[in-house]
């Protein structure tokens, strides 16, 4: 079974919805794909803290209700280890992206599985690895 890692940037287009999101058909196509046992997804706990502050600041009447939606879920969650956070500083040297971006690539690498992130910034950034889809390329049957 393939193992993908899904940050926040995937994970809150599962609740926002279509007319807020871009390729919210590519995000709904993983969850489902997911839920239908075809693929492990796993994302590093900090994609809580992450949708939450989205949730929180965004959708306030609403937030409390996504988040137990997507709480609900049971996301596999990948602790930090070492590997990581050595993965993670030498990346903020190398590619002068954040400690939370680069937790969700180093998450992949710890589970030997791909990041799927809407963040093409971030993939910019990192340049050339077969670690990163960007969501909007996501081929059908990843």
């Amino acid at each position: 079974m393939k193992n993908y890692v899904v940050d926040a940037s995937v994970i809150l287009k599962w609740v926002v919805g279509n007319e807020r999101e871009s390729d919210y058909e590519k995000a709904m196509d993983i969850l489902e794909t997911w839920t239908g046992g075809d693929i492990e997804l796993s994302a590093p706990i900090l994609w809580q803290y992450e949708a939450g502050n989205f949730l929180g600041r965004s959708l306030q009447g609403e937030a409390m209700d996504k988040m137990n939606l997507l709480l609900n879920l049971n996301i596999r969650n990948v602790p930090l280890t070492n590997d990581m956070v050595n993965r993670c500083f030498s990346w903020m040297r190398q590619k002068k992206v954040t400690f939370y971006d680069a937790s969700y690539l180093a998450a992949a690498f710890e589970i030997n599985g791909t990041l799927i992130t809407a963040d093409e910034k971030f993939t910019d950034e990192m340049g050339k690895t077969n670690r990163i889809c960007l969501l909007k390329n996501l081929d059908p049957g990843y």
